[in-house]
């Protein structure tokens, strides 16, 4: 979401008029997934689609599950294949102002990496570290500056022995994400990701430009919100090239804490 993986997505709030308010604090996770309505979890599920865009039968991969706290802080991502056979899980704490404080990474049940995070007296991050599955230090950040949203802007990575390893920098208007930069220890440009947003603060396209050695990749993504519930969260959207060939369809069930 996104994503060094505590760099998550970002967004905006906002409420019909019959509906009751969430107060959400401005770092809420479900603001920076642009969720309106007191969510308590939403379920993602992927179909193909043949090329007039009809929906087929589920994709192999995956079921997405995000779980938040009462007060919009996620909690649990998993993700699960078809068949049951593959799944990833992140858990997260949080610090008292929400800031994110850690995260525990599994694969197939079994911890693979893990991140702990620290806050200034201020209660802004000031540094981070990075373990693998043996809860041996891989790399460490520094330098890290965040918008008035808690949304981290910038970062310097670093390897455990302290030699450089490269920067991080993302853009956004308000909460919302609107792309973001890789360079690797020299300076160089890896990657870039530009995101577009329709009027409702959904993307609607992401252009991801992946620098290996001399040579560089482009992958447009296009994406058709199909669907909305009644508080205005989509509930299905059709993803596509950059021509406009259908890729996929996703459906979104999403579960509300009761008021």
């Amino acid at each position: 979401m996104k994503k060094i993986i505590f760099l998550a997505v970002t967004g905006i709030i906002a409420f019909s008029c019959n509906q009751k308010k969430q107060e959400y604090p401005k770092n809420a996770d479900v603001l920076a997934d642009n969720l309106k309505g007191n969510v308590e979890q939403t379920v993602t599920t992927d179909y193909k689609v043949d090329s007039t865009g009809k929906i087929g039968e589920q994709d192999s991969c995956c079921v997405v599950t995000v779980k938040y706290d009462k007060k919009g802080y996620i909690t649990k991502y998993s993700s699960i294949n078809k068949v049951g056979t593959d799944s990833d899980e992140e858990a997260f704490t949080h610090f008292d102002n929400g800031a994110m404080k850690g995260i525990k990474i599994s694969k197939n049940g079994n911890l693979s990496l893990a991140f702990s995070i620290q806050i200034d007296k201020d209660g802004k991050y000031s540094g981070a570290e990075q373990y693998d599955s043996t809860n041996k230090m891989k790399f460490y950040f520094t330098n890290i500056l965040q918008n008035d949203y808690g949304q981290i802007t910038d970062m310097k990575k670093y390897n455990a022995d302290s030699t450089f390893s490269g920067s991080m920098s993302n853009t956004y208007n308000n909460q919302i994400n609107t792309g973001g930069e890789m360079k690797d220890s020299l300076g160089k440009v890896t990657s870039t990701t530009t995101l577009k947003l329709d009027d409702k603060n959904n993307v609607i396209e992401s252009d991801t430009k992946s620098v290996v050695k001399d040579s560089t990749t482009n992958k447009v993504t296009k994406y058709k919100y199909d669907s909305f519930d009644d508080k205005g969260n989509w509930t299905q959207r059709t993803q596509s090239d950059e021509n406009g060939k259908p890729e996929k369809i996703t459906k979104r069930e999403i579960t509300y804490y009761k008021d």
